[in-house]
């Protein structure tokens, strides 16, 4: 599907959207990959959380990706 298909597509579906939240996740998501010039500050509540997942991941304490998957969807369809 060529660049302008997509574009039209994308245009078509919005119109059909009335749901604000979706609507502000749907911009925020083209302002974040839009912005070429601009570095993403990593909040300071956030960064203590990085380093423990960091330190995890060191440690071999994840979890596949598959795995979690599975799991939502058990949840998701109890």
């Amino acid at each position: 599907m060529s660049t302008v298909e997509l574009k039209n597509k994308v245009l078509e579906r919005l119109e059909e959207v009335n749901q604000p939240h979706l609507l502000e996740e749907i911009l925020n998501l083209i302002e974040i990959e839009t912005r070429s010039e601009e570095v993403f500050i990593i909040p300071e509540e956030h960064k203590a959380d990085l380093e423990i997942s960091l330190q995890q991941l060191k440690e071999g304490k994840t979890v596949p990706n598959e795995e979690v998957n599975e799991r939502v969807q058990k949840w998701l369809y109890r």
